[in-house]
């Protein structure tokens, strides 16, 4: 298959990969003992995609780990726990939540937050968002690092970034209220996604989608006003990952998922589709901000 015949799925559309809808991304493994112009690389694109970053056997044993708990405590259950080929009767719901709120092996200074294991059953996406929506009450400098859990094809499932989503001049009237939003705090029914077609986001505002396939134990590092979603999983297999969130130990953290919090059950995204009515929909506030 020659470049641009894959045919892949980011959010509802289709597209070749790679074309100019949905480009390759770079890593930045040239800059990683450079730690200056890695900052120079975040701040410009929004993300740093990072090879080999983990222990690839480690990533395997997690992922081994991870499929045989979701076996265990899934409604329906794997065809097989090796290489999570999932039932076709498994839909939204049927793979259960996981996450960890705890210092374990962390240095002092590290200002570890949460980790998130996250399943995408086959049909799935995530759409076009941006993290501060849900994790804004604490300093701006907090970072999601993306770790897949398993070699990941964009056909599985890959996360997807709008490079220079960030800092554009385009995106500014976004980021100024979709940006701003704290969507727990005005109740909002549904996702807390801004759209579910990623062409919306790159032709009000700019920017370029791009993706990749991963390997065990490759990174996507971003930034909290980095507008990201998902490729849609066309396969019939989990697509497993892992989101881990950083900050400086001594700028505010967000109460919400520091400390003693106990496990709650997630709200917006993926789990948001299945909520009661609230208050407001992103609809409501798009057209209030003309967006």
């Amino acid at each position: 298959m020659s470049e641009g015949d894959r045919k892949v799925t980011l959010g509802p559309r289709e597209v070749n990969f790679p074309s100019d809808y949905l480009q390759q991304l770079e890593d930045c493994n040239y800059a990683i003992d450079k730690p200056d112009l890695l900052r120079q690389i975040l701040d410009q694109k929004g993300y740093l995609f990072i090879r080999g970053l983990h222990d690839r056997e480690e990533v395997l044993n997690a992922r081994r780990a991870v499929l045989q708990y979701v076996d265990t405590n899934a409604t329906i259950r794997l065809l097989s726990a090796d290489t999570g080929h999932l039932d076709a009767r498994c839909g939204g719901g049927c793979i259960p939540f996981m996450e960890v709120r705890d210092r374990e092996n962390m240095s002092e200074d590290s200002g570890h937050i949460t980790i998130e294991h996250i399943g995408i059953n086959s049909k799935q996406f995530t759409g076009a968002h941006v993290d501060n929506v849900y994790m804004g009450r604490g300093t701006q400098n907090l970072y999601t690092m993306w770790t897949p859990f398993g070699d990941t094809t964009v056909e599985m499932g890959t996360l997807a970034v709008c490079e220079g989503s960030n800092q554009l001049p385009g995106f500014r009237r976004f980021q100024e209220t979709y940006g701003e939003l704290d969507i727990e705090k005005e109740d909002m029914e549904g996702t807390g996604w801004f759209t579910e077609d990623p062409f919306e986001i790159t032709s009000k505002f700019g920017g370029q989608w791009k993706t990749s396939d991963f390997k065990a134990g490759d990174v996507l590092i971003f930034t909290m006003r980095t507008v990201h979603m998902s490729t849609t999983n066309i396969t019939n297999f989990l697509r497993i990952s892992c989101d881990t969130r950083w900050q400086p130990a001594d700028e505010v953290a967000d109460t919400r998922y520091v400390g003693d919090v106990g496990v709650t059950k997630p709200k917006y995204g993926l789990f948001g589709k299945e909520t009661l009515a609230k208050k407001l929909t992103i609809a409501d506030f798009k057209e209030k901000w003309k967006l």
